[in-house]
């Protein structure tokens, strides 16, 4: 029999501790958020000091209407007409208190989620490429769009709320136990049943809320691989099969919102019986306490007026309390971007140095801890040379480039190092490290922009007549004036307005407009047609020079000009040499490049016929 209650046991454990650690997370998150508020206190002051002011006018407005129905029972003319005058002064005063109330909140907020966007953004900027390529971009948007709006409504709609219900549900609840108190304690009997309901919706619909969130990230994931890879989509027939993914989460995320929108639907109207209840009471004994001679009817005016008063807080403090759990789960979805680690930070500068460019020593690395891409490799690139690396698929070669720009760190108990200009990368300055390299990968990335503005990325600030030097150099001037807004042409989503020869032009042209003294190629025209090919070939001629380059190369009829090929085998490097050295060996370099030149062959012999 224990040995049965022992699973129960720990689920019991699990579930507490899962409970403990989401309240600490949503504290957490909201004192987080709080730290952004305080940027802007001076008009969140403003708004709760005005909530305030207007909770307690709304008091004094039922204590003058309590003195007002006592002297109008008494004939006190003048003393009426007096109170008559002070009731719309003080009215006149709740105006302004009401408009600045949500005024200064709502720009103080506004201005507070502004500020979080944009920190989330620099911070999403600053996540290692290690982490970022282990979530997907659509879950990120749907946590900086739908999220952060979610945060942005509370923030603007309930935020003051919180200070102006409870102070005057406060301030009536004294003044009525003044006035009358068994008469309204017996008006609130109800009360707790409410709270406790709207509670306990609340929690509900705290974890529905985040659950119908984390969907529609899914849904952003969903879409955005079905637009940004739509050629493959079709290519293999895919449409339906995303599209029947995509309904799925939609119901999945429908079904939530209903779960959510069905609560709510029972909350409401039964926390509005609830609330009327006290009227009905009040009037009901408050008449019988007139019949008995307890009390005055313009007392029982004002007490009805006084007793709304504090109904209206008891209506909308539950709505705010299950408000704020929908909330606090976006909020700990958005507060969760943050907690990520980034990239060092004011780490050390290496200086262009006359050393060594790159160096590798000893370095093994792998991406999972018990599977290794890089064994124990050294080597050294000597400065203004050009470095081929070259192998089969998964030797390790994307790996080198990864690691020199310090996209992955080597782990803490590693015995390698890696060096550029002669200073060690471990704990350098990211982007001052990155400063020296100029990268053009096989699909080089195009932002949406002009071409201008893509080519511009190379060097901020950068002058027009540069951008059009650069791109001259780069043997793209002449098919972009051939286009018809020439350097304010759109390239449309990674450039999807232009061919593969075209993008990767720009992007050298990019490349050069930065002049890094280091060249990282990783099989820049592998994609290419021969025609595009041998555009982009002289283009990079002109870009290598007086610059050490490292070169990944698929096809090796396109490194045998280099200084040296390096050959890379399950993480090592097997042979080194020109290419005439490596053909002399007869070992796998010779291997692949006669197999290459015979696949060729057959090719042309193919066209041929």
């Amino acid at each position: 029999m224990e040995a049965d209650q022992q699973p129960f046991v720990r689920e019991q454990v699990t579930e507490e501790a899962s409970k403990r650690q989401t309240v600490y997370a949503t504290w957490k998150a909201f004192r987080w958020l709080m730290s952004y508020v305080s940027r802007h206190k001076g008009w969140m002051i403003v708004g709760i000091l005005s909530a305030i002011a207007a909770a307690v006018i709304e008091i004094w407005t039922g204590s003058l209407i309590e003195q007002l129905t006592t002297q109008a029972e008494k004939g006190a003319g003048p003393i009426v007409l007096q109170i008559v005058y002070a009731v719309f002064v003080v009215i006149l005063i709740g105006v302004p208190a009401k408009f600045f109330m949500s005024f200064g909140v709502e720009r103080s907020s506004a201005s507070a989620v502004q500020d979080v966007r944009n920190d989330v953004m620099r911070h999403i900027g600053k996540l290692r490429v290690s982490d970022l390529e282990k979530q997907h971009s659509g879950d990120m948007l749907s946590r900086i769009n739908n999220d952060l709006q979610l945060i942005q409504q509370f923030m603007i709609r309930d935020f003051a709320q919180w200070f102006y219900h409870p102070l005057l549900f406060i301030g009536c609840f004294a003044y009525l136990i003044y006035l009358q108190w068994e008469l309204m304690l017996y008006s609130l009997l109800l009360f707790p049943v409410a709270l406790l309901i709207s509670q306990w919706i609340g929690k509900q619909l705290e974890r529905l809320t985040e659950e119908a969130q984390t969907n529609m990230g899914r849904m952003n994931v969903n879409l955005q691989d079905t637009l940004g890879g739509m050629p493959i989509v079709k290519s293999y027939l895919l449409s339906g099969m995303l599209s029947r993914s995509y309904q799925v989460l939609l119901q999945l995320t429908a079904q939530k919102k209903l779960a959510v929108k069905k609560r709510e639907a029972w909350v409401n109207p039964l926390l509005s019986t609830l609330m009327i209840s006290p009227i009905i009471f009040a009037v009901s004994y408050g008449s019988y306490l007139i019949y008995q001679g307890q009390l005055g009817a313009g007392e029982l005016v004002a007490f009805l007026y006084l007793l709304n008063l504090c109904l209206e807080p008891l209506e909308h403090i539950p709505e705010l309390i299950t408000r704020t759990f929908e909330m606090a789960g976006a909020l700990r979805r958005v507060s969760d971007i943050v907690e990520q680690s980034t990239e060092t930070e004011n780490g050390h500068l290496i200086p262009k140095a006359n050393a060594t460019p790159i160096e590798f020593k000893n370095v093994t690395f792998g991406y999972e801890d018990h599977s290794p891409i890089l064994r124990n490799v050294s080597f050294s690139v000597p400065e203004g040379k050009t470095i081929a690396l070259v192998g089969a698929s998964g030797g390790g070669k994307s790996t080198v480039f990864k690691l020199v720009c310090g996209f992955y760190p080597l782990p803490e108990k590693s015995e390698g190092e890696i060096r550029v200009f002669g200073t060690r990368i471990d704990g350098a300055d990211p982007e001052q490290l990155r400063s020296h390299f100029s990268v053009v990968t096989q699909d080089s990335y195009l932002f949406s922009g002009t071409i201008a503005e893509n080519i511009g990325y190379g060097q901020e600030g950068a002058s027009m007549d540069a951008i059009i030097e650069a791109a001259k150099v780069a043997q793209a001037h002449s098919f972009i004036m051939k286009l018809s807004d020439g350097y304010q042409t759109y390239v449309g989503e990674r450039g999807g307005f232009l061919s593969g020869g075209q993008r990767q032009r720009i992007a050298m042209a990019r490349a050069f407009l930065k002049d890094a003294p280091v060249l990282l190629l990783d099989e820049p025209t592998s994609a290419l047609d021969p025609e595009s090919e041998s555009a982009v070939q002289k283009a990079l001629g002109v870009l290598m020079k007086q610059r050490t380059t490292m070169v990944i190369a698929h096809r090796l009829s396109t490194v045998q000009s280099v200084d040296e090929i390096w050959v890379m085998e399950q993480g090592n490097i097997v042979e080194k040499g020109t290419h005439e050295q490596l053909l002399g060996m007869n070992g796998l370099y010779a291997q692949s490049y006669y197999q290459e030149f015979t696949e060729a062959a057959e090719r042309r012999e193919v066209a041929h016929t």
